[in-house]
């Protein structure tokens, strides 16, 4: 019974991570279309106030949250269900890795571009899933 939860937990992993890099590659800003009905990036406030607010506080400061939470998931979910016998620092590397690759195929994705800040945001989320998974081995062992 255990075995058939695992599994089915590494298969949810699998597809809500496929789910993710479809919209990862997505031409065109889907935030945007879900609260403007279009894939264009500039919008004017006094159009939809509500919208441009919660644009906003998803892609706070230059640093989105959308990505360090997007990567948060990616990287928890891949040291709990497979690299969870292998060394900690190789599922670091491999997630950090994927996070600038990722962030550099918007270099050849229509209507996408290669930003700086996300890859940054990408490696925070990636970097506080590792410290806490550090926290938690140094404190059970």
């Amino acid at each position: 019974m255990k075995n058939i939860i695992l599994k089915n937990i590494n298969y949810l992993y699998l597809f809500s991570t496929l789910v993710i890099l479809i919209l990862y590659f997505f031409p065109g800003d889907v935030v945007s279309y879900f609260l403007h009905g279009n894939f264009d990036t500039g919008h004017d406030f006094t159009q939809n106030p509500i919208a441009h607010t919660v644009y906003f506080l998803i892609n706070t400061g230059g640093y989105s949250i959308n990505h360090i939470l997007t990567f948060s998931y990616i990287t928890a979910g891949g040291l709990l269900t497979y690299f969870k016998k292998k060394n900690l620092y190789m599922g670091l590397y491999f997630f950090i890795l994927l996070s600038v690759i990722l962030e550099l195929i918007h270099l050849i994705t229509p209507n996408r571009a290669f930003e700086l800040n996300d890859v940054l945001a990408n490696m925070m989320g990636v970097a506080c899933v590792f410290f806490v998974f550090k926290l938690k081995k140094k404190f059970t062992s």
